[in-house]
């Protein structure tokens, strides 16, 4: 399998795009190599270009810019941006025109955001489940077991083992 070739099945699709640059050099910039238009066109040697503006090869982006890129699309996704003014922000600041690439990156930062959000919950709950422990433990130590006993419920609550309430809501009349 050619090494450019697009594998969707990888573990992390950052790293496939950090990978398109086949070389860095030592600032993370990518590196290409000239093709030669007497082999035949491949992977290694795409078709030539026409001329004019389209006449450069389009730049892959090194692992920093991708970085950037993704932490530039979590704000944007943050800031519940339309698509289409996504889309164009996107070209203003990456210079990428192309609409699936933009929502590649898209995807990729979501995926990102969710991951950080499960992560950053469960050691908020970790933490929030010390701080009930310790008041607990107070409440014991002063002989306020109502108390104690309303903090463990809480620590239950945060832990997802208490889902619905003790007493039933009193009925509105």
């Amino acid at each position: 399998m050619p090494p450019r070739a697009h594998n969707f099945s990888a573990a992390d699709p950052v790293e496939e795009l950090r990978a398109a640059a086949c070389a860095e050099d030592d600032n993370g910039q990518p590196l290409y190599e000239p093709t030669d238009p007497a082999r035949p066109i491949g992977h290694a040697n795409p078709p030539r270009r026409p001329r004019g503006k389209a006449a450069q090869p389009s730049q892959r982006p090194s692992r920093l810019e991708v970085e950037r890129r993704v932490a530039e699309a979590q704000l944007w996704i943050a800031q519940r941006i339309p698509l289409v003014l996504t889309v164009e922000k996107a070209r203003e600041s990456w210079g990428v025109t192309n609409t699936q690439t933009v929502n590649r990156y898209l995807n990729l930062a979501r995926e990102r955001m969710v991951e950080e959000l499960i992560n950053d919950r469960r050691r908020h709950q970790a933490e929030q489940i010390f701080a009930i422990n310790e008041c607990a433990r107070r409440a014991m130590d002063a002989e306020q077991f109502s108390a104690a006993v309303g903090a463990f419920r809480v620590i239950a609550e945060i832990g997802g083992l208490l889902r619905a309430p003790i007493k039933p809501p009193e009925p509105r009349a």
